[in-house]
């Protein structure tokens, strides 16, 4: 077994174990977001916006976060693309998982039976469920459920899947960016709706919507437009992802034909095991 406490991982976490180190952290990206255009801070002027007295005790906790966290210029110091990560983890509460969602109603019915759909947050994860046990969910920050109405919640959380799902099509996983494998092996009992995949290296799932797959294909999303639909604006339980789509699977090799009707014309998309398009016609 791998000695966790000196891996690279475990050192970073310790180096941002002190409240000194995140507080030079969040003052470097207070300083960029008032000044982007001069990023770095003297050593004095950024001891100072910390608060430290003791020169040296601050040397010490800003030696610990270079290299990794914070680069050194011959202007002072900014923040590395690691720095960014954790102020954007601070600034968001992704690890405090404090922020709570009451169980809330939509306007929209489950696209799969017709019931109520409710809105709820809970350690980092907000879902949007029924009470027949048919469920959309994905990891949102705290900030965004604290400091916006539900329809903002909405709006954000519709973005950020869109996101991980596109990752995941194209074979990436959005969490640890680690390879996905979307090959898909034949087996005629499989919902033909969406594909379920894995990260090996994280262990994240994603369940992915066959719509959202063939609707990235430009002229998909040109033919729901000639409706006025912007498909990728919509939540997935949105109907018109359900309601006019036909989904059928096919065998040896994999394939799925996507057939969406809209007034009368009629669109069919033809998708490979990877999910990637390979054929359309009207």
């Amino acid at each position: 077994m791998a000695d966790v406490e000196s891996s690279p991982v475990a050192q970073g976490f310790e180096v941002l174990s002190d409240e000194t180190r995140l507080a030079i952290l969040r003052a470097l990206a207070d300083h960029l977001s008032g000044e982007p255009g001069s990023p770095a801070v003297g050593f004095a002027d950024l001891r100072r916006r910390v608060g430290v007295r003791d020169s040296g005790n601050f040397s010490y906790h800003l030696e610990q976060l270079e290299g990794q966290f914070v680069t050194k210029t011959s202007d002072g110091y900014r923040l590395a693309p690691a720095g960014f990560e954790v102020v954007a983890a601070m600034v968001t509460g992704s690890y405090n998982g404090e922020a709570q969602l009451g169980s809330l109603e939509l306007s929209e019915a489950c696209p799969h039976c017709g019931d109520i759909l409710r809105a709820t947050y809970e350690e980092g994860i907000l879902r949007v469920a029924c009470g027949e046990g048919h469920e959309f969910r994905n990891v949102i920050p705290p900030a965004v459920v604290a400091d916006r109405s539900l329809e903002g919640i909405i709006d954000c959380w519709t973005a950020k899947t869109r996101r991980d799902l596109l990752f995941a099509i194209d074979g990436h996983c959005p969490f640890c960016y680690a390879r996905l494998e979307l090959s898909i092996e034949p087996d005629a009992h499989v919902d033909t709706k969406e594909v379920e995949t894995r990260c090996d290296r994280c262990g994240a799932g994603f369940e992915i919507p066959i719509i959202v797959a063939a609707a990235r294909d430009p002229r998909v999303g040109a033919f729901y437009f000639e409706y006025g639909i912007d498909i990728t604006a919509r939540p997935l339980w949105d109907p018109v992802r359900y309601e006019p789509v036909d989904i059928t699977r096919r065998e040896d090799p994999v394939r799925f034909e996507v057939a969406i009707q809209l007034e009368g014309d009629r669109l069919v998309a033809i998708l490979n095991e990877s999910l990637a398009v390979v054929e359309v016609w009207r």
